[in-house]
């Protein structure tokens, strides 16, 4: 659904490419969001705060409410000489827009900046009912050993349901189904309890995951990592999966020098 729309571009702010957020739309139904995507099945949105958005279609034509989005949250991470991690979220005030504000666009690009002045790229690419995601570090900043990631946060999609005897019937044949980077396929229970980060899940890292989670209304997202770059799987510690989750996309820096590793989503 890659419309041209001149007469609508001619209303969206291009000349605001810099300041505390990304330009925004004032079209239906992307009013306040940077760029905005559809197809029969699901929207995606990007938010002023650099945020990507993926929303299922509900009932009846109706999309869903944004508390069953996929967030795609762009950020950088500082890895400690212990080996632990520290997450850097951008800066209020830290964003530039490459591509200006868009409706249905082909590909989208922004630049962003955390705390330490590490600035990072952020690419999204469009094509019927798949979605690539990428970026880049641009500048280290004063940050010793940062690194660009993308984490696509998956929501509890039984938010809704008091009862959890009813919540558990409901999601008795969800699935999370992942293919590790060892070549390890591994079939995950959502009601069961698990430290999904620990290694007999995540293990060296994560290439491919499926969801099949019946609470998104019949969708299933399919997640790659694509070459030189892996997912990383994490929730809220050991719990089911069913409250929601993570997937970390990292990129290897040392296979990808150039910043041309892509996550591919494909919704279906």
């Amino acid at each position: 659904m890659k419309g041209k729309l001149p007469a609508l571009l001619a209303l969206l702010p291009l000349l605001a490419l810099r300041g505390d957020e990304l330009p925004q739309l004032n079209v239906k139904p992307w009013i306040g969001n940077y760029a905005g995507y559809e197809r029969r099945s699901f929207q995606f949105l990007i938010s002023p705060s650099g945020v990507g958005q993926l929303t299922g279609m509900g009932d009846k034509g109706v999309m869903m409410s944004s508390r069953y989005a996929i967030k795609i949250q762009p950020l950088v991470e500082e890895v400690l000489p212990n080996g632990g991690v520290v997450a850097k979220m951008p800066v209020k005030d830290g964003w530039e827009a490459v591509t200006p504000a868009a409706i249905n666009p082909e590909k989208v690009v922004y630049r962003g900046t955390v705390a330490g002045g590490a600035r990072f790229e952020v690419n999204f690419e469009f094509d019927g009912d798949q979605i690539t995601a990428g970026g880049r570090l641009l500048d280290k900043g004063t940050l010793a050993n940062p690194r660009f990631v993308l984490r696509f946060q998956v929501p509890d999609a039984y938010y809704h349901e008091s009862d959890i005897g009813k919540r558990n019937d409901k999601a008795k044949r969800d699935r999370v189904d992942l293919v590790r980077t060892d070549g390890k396929k591994l079939k995950l229970d959502l009601l069961e309890p698990l430290d999904a980060e620990t290694e007999p899940f995540s293990g060296p890292g994560v290439s491919q995951a499926r969801l099949d989670i019946a609470g998104f209304k019949g969708h299933r997202f399919d997640f790659d990592a694509g070459p030189n770059a892996a997912f990383e799987l994490w929730n809220k510690g050991s719990v089911a999966l069913i409250e929601g989750f993570t997937l970390g996309w990292k990129p290897d820096p040392a296979k990808d020098p150039e910043g041309k590793a892509r996550a591919v989503v494909k919704v279906r």
